[in-house]
């Protein structure tokens, strides 16, 4: 099975101004590796409909799904419903099935008042937008593009009604922790990564009081691969310079 690849474009000025810790990317990074799927790049971008349609056109010619976070409640500057719009060459529609989720959030909410007009922009999506998910608060996707909000919360939960779509066998990953110092390694993880081709090598030094100076990790889907990768690993390095190891 082929592994499904993913982009994330937040979207946001209080992101890139500092205003907000931008939370939504570390976790879909974690998630999308614990569903098997490889995320290819993260994109932070201001609330542009211009800069946001440019992006989100180019990358879904490079990747299975993109995601967006942000830019989809009803004021002035939630603009990713009409970037996303742009970007695949649809019009902004009125959705008459999300339109009557607002107002039924709206009503629990809000002791059973009717919603305001800017409320109901939240179910303006680009024509043919498929609602997924928890139909009282559906994902909206968009060929492959899916949108979610801003809110940490809020795009776990809307998140997780479209993860079905990513499943792929997970990847397989071990760990060596090692008290030598980077360059000292470095020649011998070539080697191993040479020898090992389709297993990914990588070298994490740490410049503080931890138990090791370099993290090495070996990552791929194929265990038996990782696991041989593993055990040349070991052979080539001093057995004094390993402090412990973990996995696969």
């Amino acid at each position: 099975m082929p592994t499904p690849t993913a982009v994330l474009v937040v979207v946001g000025n209080e992101v890139l101004s500092a205003k907000v810790q931008d939370e939504n990317g570390p976790w879909a990074a974690r998630r999308l590796r614990e569903l098997g799927a490889e995320l290819l790049a993260i994109h932070t971008l201001p609330d542009r409909i211009e800069e946001i349609a440019e992006v989100v056109e180019r990358v879904r010619r490079r990747a299975d799904w993109v995601f967006t976070s942000g830019g989809v409640g009803p004021t002035h500057d939630d603009v990713t419903v009409p970037a996303v719009a742009r970007a695949l060459g649809r019009p902004v529609v009125r959705s008459a099935e999300l339109a009557e989720s607002v107002r039924a959030m709206h009503r629990r909410h809000h002791d059973g008042a009717e919603p305001p007009d800017a409320a109901l922009r939240m179910a303006d999506v680009p024509q043919g937008t498929r609602l997924l998910g928890d139909p009282s608060f559906p994902t909206l996707v968009a060929e492959n593009v899916v949108m979610l909000p801003g809110v940490p919360r809020f795009f776990r939960f809307q998140f997780e009604g479209v993860a079905h779509l990513l499943s792929a066998p997970p990847f397989r990953l071990a760990c060596v922790y090692v008290s030598s110092d980077e360059d000292q390694i470095a020649s011998l993880l070539d080697g191993v990564a040479r020898a090992h081709p389709g297993v990914e090598i990588g070298s994490y030094p740490r410049f503080d009081d931890a138990d090791h100076r370099v993290k090495v990790t070996v990552e791929a889907k194929d265990a038996a691969g990782v696991a041989a990768a593993l055990a040349a690993l070991l052979a080539a390095l001093p057995a004094s310079a390993v402090v412990r190891t973990e996995g696969p």
